[in-house]
């Protein structure tokens, strides 16, 4: 059974600038965020998926993205790859290498 860290509770009980950018991931829509700052445009990092992972576990939130489906994973890849950086596309790749 997964459960969520203290900082990731914490962040769910808060609702803080980690649990906005998994539930942005998650509800796909990390584009209208990065619209309603156009000078600041952050790409997803690892951090925020791997709580986008957990959120998924732990079942709070629908899965959206299976992190053990090769097709699933490069399909995603291929769609957000603006608003990720090569260490990001490594991370979501390494258990398929």
């Amino acid at each position: 059974m997964t459960v969520l860290t203290a900082n990731e509770l914490r962040a769910l009980l808060l609702q803080t600038a980690a649990y906005q950018n998994a539930m942005a991931i998650l509800n796909d829509e990390w584009g209208s965020r990065v619209q309603e700052n156009p000078l600041y445009q952050a790409p997803i990092s690892i951090a925020d998926l791997q709580f986008v992972a957990h959120l998924q576990a732990t079942g709070i939130h629908r899965p959206v993205l299976d992190f053990t489906d090769y097709s699933a994973v490069s399909e995603w890849i291929i769609t957000h790859q603006a608003t990720l950086t090569p260490n990001v596309i490594a991370w979501l790749r390494r258990p398929f290498d």
